[in-house]
């Protein structure tokens, strides 16, 4: 049954910590209806040579590739959604597979019985409904987010009536759950119960569940969900986009707050009922959603002939209709000139959507066609040509008088035409990652409506002077503001509503210290990562300037995220350390040569990343040490004067988690009171011999949480003939990676075999290292890497039996 957790209960499997060190290789790949042999197989490749692209088609070669990348790894590979009960079709897929190691796994959803049986499964599980109990509970944890409502108690017996009519379906119960999450009227919970929704006749396929769900969104949440319909089944789409879109289709209803802060809310109120679900998050490029199958089958149902993605022949019978606004394809090999006329008919179209499933798709028919499109969807308000090889835009794009959104990231162009300087509606224009593109149009500055422009990754080093007046653009174009003798700081002022990162380099181009003012960074409330960058050499002459210009360069206090680089000053401004940047959670200070302290006092009460490298002047922490409750990693590298770490570490920095120590020789010791009590990962790689020398007192026994440890005695004066030491590592460790121990003969088995929870264990760069414990190595050891330990390799080489790790060699490179 759809809707009963088949992809859920895959997805806990495939993303169990466990499961993720037990193999080589994970895929998903999300089948669906149409099996294709080959694109299954690409996906696969891609997934197992981490590639962005395979445009390899011949299936005897792409199998060929795919056995070789597969050979002797140990691989999960999850087909969700899977139609086919076609054995040839499923056989053929198979062949690559065997070249596995012994113990890969292959799991497969469906709903049909038939399509386990023809995909050859060993073991099926039939996942029956849940149970009432059950379904109230996941019901429950939607409506009442995690808590009973203790104004009301009679919307839990209403409630639980509700469950029961769910019929032990957690799709259902989970989309009213987000229905009525909002809601604390009894009197609509009742009508929800009652409502004659529940009584549709079964040849209705749209659960009466989700019906209910869409019947009671508010009408602009209505609009926005049935035009989502626009995404074929099981596409992966980001928030940011899809807001987008509805901003250009005028789908938003702005009123005291921005369009983008309105789509924000109706997305998020989306996922609150269910209707989106999270498939990858991520933070920096925008986290990943898409709609089950079955809440996909209800957006295009209320879509009607509006919104019509090429699927089958009825799309363009539709089509022919002349009622369709927003259109969508996958691929281009559907789209023949016979498909082509049916679009001139709809003379209304609003959207023209290609996606592309793989990066620079051949598109000859879209080549050949487009101009002509163009000027037949002169209603066009969307514009996707993104990822598909196409190497100019017609001039005829200037007929779109109505264009808001122009999507052209990925492609080959290498010029933007002057016809665009015409799309005076434009709001949104996407060239991201078009590699050949070198020049704009001078005109662009004139498109005064423009929002969001993405120019990065492209070969454009600067945007056009007049583009700087734009004052409603949300993020800056490009990777990298550089200032040189064209660009000024002063350029940045007008960018009020900027969101998002920017990175200014080029500062010590500023000849005099006020004119940062000029870039009014104090009021740019929006932004929440700055990366300012110097470059040349840092001498005494640069001191004052530098502090002062990094002083007038003070952010809104919003910011959450600051890298300083090659910063010239000896003091960090005060405002790094002021009380007022009660949001920043990460800090990065690096080349920054002449700097001796952080800022006095040094509060940081969100801050939970701090990463200090190449200071060579830095010496100590503040006076009164770090005060930041939250902080959860320390990466300090190439602090070649330091000597001490934050004072009272153990009480001031309770949450830290990871400490990572590179190249720091004048470091001696942690602080007197201890290292955090929950500490899970400590590394000290790469000359720190003066620390690694007093590893006796870090107090590790004391820390129970700890789990990863690795030490490099690189340069370490001492001689050690065994390691670990007698009473050094708690028994709690999971992974040990230790090197470059030069007159090490033998390993402490005793010790060692106190790890009864170490999984891998790595050992590198012991010449004299000459063979493993004779009583053996912890049982619950997973994995051993032995890297440049030439005499106990070979000894391994020549052991035999199940009983024994495997022996893992790694490329000839420096693992620390």
């Amino acid at each position: 049954m759809g809707g009963i957790g088949k992809t859920t209960l895959a997805k806990l499997i495939y993303n169990d910590e466990k499961v993720t060190r037990y193999f080589d290789l994970r895929s998903w790949v999300c089948v669906s209806v149409d099996f294709d042999v080959v694109k299954i197989t690409q996906k696969i490749y891609m997934s197992a040579t981490s590639q962005d692209n395979c445009d390899i088609t011949d299936l005897d070669l792409l199998q060929v590739k795919l056995k070789e990348a597969l050979t002797g790894k140990k691989f999960l590979f999850v087909l969700d959604d899977v139609w086919n009960e076609e054995f040839d079709n499923c056989d053929s897929l198979r062949g690559p597979f065997e070249s596995g190691a012994c113990g890969s796994k292959i799991i497969v959803t469906a709903r049909n019985g038939v399509v386990a049986q023809a995909m050859g499964a060993y073991q099926t599980y039939s996942l029956p409904v849940i149970s009432d109990e059950d379904c109230w509970l996941l019901f429950a944890k939607h409506a009442f987010d995690n808590k009973r409502d203790s104004a009301n108690p009679n919307l839990e017996v209403i409630g639980r009536k509700i469950v029961e009519k769910c019929k032990g379906l957690p799709l259902a119960a989970k989309s009213l759950g987000g229905l009525l999450r909002s809601i604390s009227n009894e009197e609509e919970w009742q009508n929800v119960l009652e409502s004659h929704i529940w009584e549709l006749p079964e040849k209705c396929k749209i659960l009466p569940a989700l019906w209910l769900s869409y019947h009671h969104l508010p009408p602009h949440l209505k609009r926005c969900f049935a035009y989502s319909s626009i995404y074929p089944k099981a596409y992966q789409f980001r928030k940011q986009e899809l807001i987008l879109l509805w901003m250009a289709e005028d789908l938003l209803q702005p009123k005291k707050k921005m369009m983008e802060e309105v789509g924000e809310d109706y997305f998020n109120d989306l996922i609150s009922r269910s209707f989106f679900q999270l498939t990858y998050n991520d933070e920096d490029e925008g986290s990943l959603f898409t709609m089950h199958n079955l809440i996909s089958d209800l957006a295009k149902f209320v879509s009607g002939d509006y919104c019509v993605r090429l699927e089958d022949n009825d799309s363009f019978n539709i089509m022919r209709k002349g009622k369709t606004r927003h259109f969508s394809y996958m691929e281009d090999d559907n789209l023949d000139s016979e498909k082509i006329e049916a679009l001139y008919e709809a003379k209304c179209m609003r959207t023209f959507l290609p996606l592309a499933d793989k990066w620079r798709q051949e598109s000859k028919i879209l080549e050949k066609v487009l101009p002509d499109l163009l000027l037949k969807f002169q209603c066009l308000r969307v514009l996707n040509l993104s990822r598909r090889a196409i190497w100019e835009l017609p001039d005829s794009v200037s007929k779109l008088i109505h264009l808001r959104y122009l999507n052209l990231s990925g492609t080959l162009i290498e010029e933007l035409p002057d016809a665009v300087c015409g799309l005076y509606n434009l709001q949104t224009l996407l060239l991201r990652d078009c590699e050949c593109l070198a020049e704009l149009p001078i005109g662009l500055g004139r498109l005064i409506h423009l929002r969001h422009v993405d120019f990065r990754g492209t070969k454009l080093a600067k945007i056009p002077s007049e583009m700087y007046k734009l004052k409603d653009l949300q993020r800056f174009p490009l990777d990298v503001f550089v200032l040189d003798s064209e660009s000024k700081i002063e350029d940045l002022k007008e960018l009020q509503e900027l969101h998002g990162r920017i990175h200014i380099d080029g500062l010590h181009n500023i000849v005099h210290a006020g004119d940062a003012l000029g870039a009014n960074m104090r009021e740019k409330k929006y932004l929440t990562k700055l990366a300012l960058e110097w470059g040349g050499d840092t001498d005494d002459s640069r001191k004052d300037h530098d502090q002062e210009v990094l002083n007038n360069l003070r952010p809104h206090t919003n910011i959450r995220k600051v890298t300083i680089r090659g910063y010239g000053g000896t003091n960090f401004p005060a405002w790094l350390g002021d009380d007022c940047f009660s949001n920043l959670v990460s800090v990065r200070l690096d080349n920054c040569a002449n700097c001796f302290s952080l800022p006095a006092p040094a509060q940081f009460p969100a801050l939970k990343k701090l990463k200090l490298s190449d200071c060579p002047n830095l010496v100590c922490f503040p006076d009164g040490g770090l005060h930041a409750p939250n902080l959860e990693e320390i990466y300090i590298s190439d602090c070649k004067n330091l000597r001490s770490l934050p004072e009272e570490m153990r009480t001031t920095l309770m949450s830290l988690m990871s400490i990572e120590i590179h190249n720091c020789p004048e470091l001696e010791s942690f602080p007197e009171g201890g290292l955090p009590c929950n500490l899970e990962t400590l590394s000290i790689y790469e000359n720190c011999k003066k620390l690694v020398e007093n590893r006796m007192q870090w107090g590790l026994l004391q820390l129970s949480s700890l789990r990863h440890l690795g030490i490099n005695f690189d340069k370490c004066e001492e001689e050690i003939d065994s390691f670990p030491d007698e009473g050094l590592l708690p028994t709690t460790l999971t992974r040990l990676v230790f090197g470059n121990l030069s007159n090490m003969k033998t390993i402490n088995s005793k010790e060692l075999k106190r790890l009864i929870s170490l999984q891998p264990l790595l050992i590198a760069n012991c010449p004299e290292l000459l063979c493993l414990p004779d009583d053996g190595l912890p049982i619950s050891l997973s994995d051993l890497t032995i890297f440049r330990c030439p005499l106990v390799t070979q000894r391994c080489e020549k052991v035999k039996g199940e009983d024994w790790p495997k022996i893992a060699h790694i490329p000839d490179k420096d693992i620390f």
